[in-house]
């Protein structure tokens, strides 16, 4: 039965909107196409979805059976792999064509076969059952949203030939994004449409886009935000419910390049996102070739592992608000003479519990944000910089005098296993005698055998009451927080101030000729920093010589340059003149779509008060006066149906006015030329009775909702 059904059902889609539909998956096939194939590949793909739209109306319309037109459909898409490959492989046709056009010809065969059999197929099933539409709906979003998939993780600069235009024009990429998805998702609504007039369609569609106006309106200002991975404890996300941040210590931070997380390997890492821009108001070339941005310290020892002191004591170089009605300063703990003064502007582009900055800020003030849909926040810092060569470091102690015991004891805390003392005793002694007993040069002595010995990896995990213990005495393979917690630990050992920092460290050889540094969430990282008395805290890494994590990737200078001009205030990211650009004007366009709807609404109320005004002037105009009986029931979308009769019409309606009925028969009686001398005061007096009927027996608000409706007449047959 349901076969036969299937059969005898033939499309009953206007033409119009099957144009329309056409359109609407060729320009989908285009979208979602466009970052896989050239040109003539395009143009298939487009070409192959609307001529599939078209030919599956006209097979349908001869009642082919929906599944026998999807296994065709499905077929040729299934065929069209193997084909393309035939072409580009075939000696043959490698001498009949040149190479170059040979992939071409593979490429649009390809895309025309995959699209075309696709949209056949599917098309076919949704003329027999709707509920198939919602497929092509879903090819309509999917193909945005494949075309856009690149600007994610705050890549705003892709795609390129989108973002460029959008900049020089003074757009923000993101927001024309959200306007292009609105249209799609109207566009995809609409193709679940069918059997509607035209001007019902085109109502339709103004009503969808106003809809997705006013959704993209409300949601226009607001930040589309984004995750950070808690690496390195940057988050200070709390997994565990213990309200403090996750330690990185314990396996479950990532450290630099840690896209993981847990530290576990496996898989793919995604594409590192930009998580702060720091622009350089001054030349600056690190000590070692990174620049270190730090944002927490780790220094209480808990018995089991370092972290954040929350006491308020310790740590007080360390800016730990952001700043909001004025300048922050850090208090004071470093010899500005051995040190560079560098001034910054950060600007974030996720949260971050503190304010983060190159290592060692002395003070942050607020700064002017120039984009706040871009950046969460943005301040000034000034950071102290280590410029002294390491021969004025040496001979120097690591506890100042003027510590208290207690904060001593602070800096010195490390886990009562006397396996680390036995070790760093054993290191120090290889010292060289003339440098016997000096905190810096017994801190290199450890420094360098973390280095030979450990093994960067982020496919281990150290677990336990100590896990830098389990690093430090068993396999030596881990990331960047077991050798910097390792080290810490060893130079508390030996009577050397040491703790944690956790912030980002990013190679100054990746950076692009400009001013402005892009910090990726890959470069999450943590290092040992030690105390020398008279100087400050000293930055103190750990590089392993043995790794399997394959080398930084390069920083995309387009994005970073995009960004440095976002933070200097150019809303065209450097890509046109930003005091004489041209700009789309979405305020009148706006406006101009609204006084086109408010015309369609007025001239329909006019047409509506016409057809009424007509019918009481001249109640002799029996036509007149039955299209305006039947205006009423229109306006509550109770018109007559497309295959419907009128006397059909008039029985369905007969519960709310009964002498619809003889008034349809005495209409039509005068409409075929067999009138009856009394037939025009009949229907003048039957369409009388049906609105007292109608006024009578339909409930008020009905009434009063088919009263506002503008366009109910069009509909009246």
């Amino acid at each position: 039965m349901t076969a036969a059904r299937d059969i005898d059902r033939p499309t009953d889609e206007p033409w119009g909107l099957s144009l329309v539909r056409a359109l609407v998956l060729a320009s989908a096939a285009l979208l979602g196409a466009w970052p896989l194939a050239g040109g003539a590949a395009l143009v298939t793909a487009a070409a192959s979805a609307a001529l599939a739209v078209l030919l599956a109306r006209l097979v349908m319309a001869r009642r082919l059976r929906a599944v026998v037109g999807a296994g065709l459909g499905l077929t040729l898409a299934v065929l069209a792999l193997p084909l393309a490959r035939w072409i580009a492989e075939s000696t043959g046709v490698w001498g009949f064509l040149s190479s170059r056009l040979t992939l071409v010809v593979s490429d649009a065969a390809l895309f025309g076969g995959l699209i075309g059999g696709a949209v056949f197929a599917v098309r076919c099933l949704a003329i027999r059952n709707r509920a198939w539409s919602v497929l092509e709906a879903a090819g309509v979003i999917g193909a945005v949203a494949h075309l856009f998939a690149r600007h994610r993780e705050l890549m705003i600069n892709r795609p390129r030939w989108l973002s460029d235009w959008a900049l020089t024009q003074g757009l923000d990429p993101q927001v024309l994004l959200q306007a292009l998805g609105v249209i799609a998702a109207a566009a995809a609504v609409m193709l679940a449409l069918r059997r509607e007039r035209p001007l019902k369609l085109a109502l339709t569609l103004i009503l969808l886009l106003l809809v997705g106006a006013g959704v993209y309106w409300l949601l226009e200002d607001q930040r589309i935000a984004v995750d950070t991975s808690p690496t390195a404890g940057l988050t200070g996300e709390d997994k565990d419910g213990d309200g403090k941040p996750d330690d990185p210590n314990s396996g479950g931070g990532g450290g630099a390049g840690d896209s993981l997380g847990d530290g576990s390997g496996g898989g793919n890492p995604p594409p590192p996102r930009p998580v702060a821009l720091a622009l350089f108001h001054a030349e600056h070339e690190p000590q070692g070739g990174l620049y270190y941005f730090r944002q927490q310290v780790l220094s209480r020892f808990d018995g089991t592992r370092l972290s954040i002191d929350e006491s308020g004591q310790f740590d007080q170089d360390v800016i730990r608000q952001f700043p909001v009605d004025g300048p922050l300063d850090a208090a004071p703990s470093h010899d500005p003479s051995f040190f560079k003064r560098v001034p910054t502007t950060m600007f974030l582009l996720v949260d971050h519990p503190q304010p983060l900055a190159l290592t060692a800020s002395i003070e942050v003030r607020p700064h002017h944000n120039p984009a706040p849909r871009r950046f969460v926040a943005a301040y000034d810092a000034v950071s102290l910089a280590l410029s002294a060569p390491t021969s004025r470091l040496v001979g120097r102690g690591s506890i100042p005098d003027d510590w208290s015991p207690q904060k001593a004891e602070h800096y010195l805390a490390h886990p009562d296993d006397p396996r680390y003392a036995a070790l760093a005793d054993e290191l120090a002694r290889d010292v060289d005698p003339r440098f016997a007993g000096d905190p810096l040069m017994v801190a290199y002595a450890i420094k360098r055998y973390l280095e030979k010995e450990g093994f960067y990896t982020r496919k281990e995990r150290h677990l336990g009451d100590d896990p830098t213990g389990s690093f430090l005495f068993g396999s030596m393979r881990g990331y960047c927080v077991h050798f910097a917690h390792s080290a810490a630990n060893l130079f508390r050992s030996q009577g050397i101030a040491a703790r944690v920092a956790v912030g980002y460290a990013v190679d100054a050889w990746t950076r692009g000729a400009g001013s402005a540094v892009l910090i990726l969430g890959d470069r999450a990282h943590a290092w040992p920093e030690i105390h020398i008395a008279g100087v400050g805290w000293v930055p103190f890494d750990i590089y392993p010589e043995q790794s399997d994590e394959p080398p930084p990737r390069f920083v995309d200078q387009s994005l970073e340059s995009l960004l440095g001009e976002l933070a200097r205030d150019d809303p065209t990211g450097g890509r046109g003149d930003p005091d004489g650009k041209w700009a789309i004007p979405w305020a009148r366009i706006g406006w101009s779509l609204v006084g086109l709807v408010g015309v369609l609404i007025l001239g329909g109320f006019s047409v509506k008060l016409g057809r009424l005004a007509a019918a009481a002037a001249r109640p002799e105009a029996h036509r007149l006066q039955f299209a305006a009986t039947l205006d009423r029931f229109s306006d509550l979308g109770l018109g007559r149906r497309r295959d419907e009769t009128r006397e059909r019409h008039a029985e369905r309606l007969a519960e709310w006015a009964p002498s619809l009925a003889p008034l349809t028969r005495v209409h039509l009686r005068m409409a075929l030329g067999r009138p009856r001398d009394d037939d025009a005061q009949a229907v003048y007096d039957l369409s009388r009775a049906v609105r007292r009927e109608y006024r009578a027996r339909m409930p008020g608000w009905k009434r009063a909702l088919g009263s506002l409706n503008p366009f109910g007449w069009w509909f009246t047959r």
